[in-house]
């Protein structure tokens, strides 16, 4: 299924399919290590408050909710 970063469950997996956003908007991301392709899982239920925690990797990286909900995944 392909959601939004934003209303994916928490706990779930899923495959970065498209980046929506500028050039500006790619290189920020691309340096946090979010591009197409790249596996995350999401840690946060954060629909309704605070940032969107997700998981690439060993990393955990925190991001705003306007930035999540332009990252397209795939539920696989």
């Amino acid at each position: 299924m392909i959601v939004s970063l934003l209303h994916l469950e928490k706990n779930n997996s899923a495959k970065i399919v498209k980046i929506e956003g500028g050039t500006g908007f790619h290189k920020k991301l691309e340096s946090l290590g979010l591009r197409h392709g790249v596996k995350i899982k999401k840690l946060s239920s954060s629909v309704f408050g605070g940032p969107v925690v997700i998981r690439v990797g060993r990393t955990h990286i925190a991001i705003g909710k306007g930035m999540a909900n332009k990252i397209i995944v795939n539920t696989e």
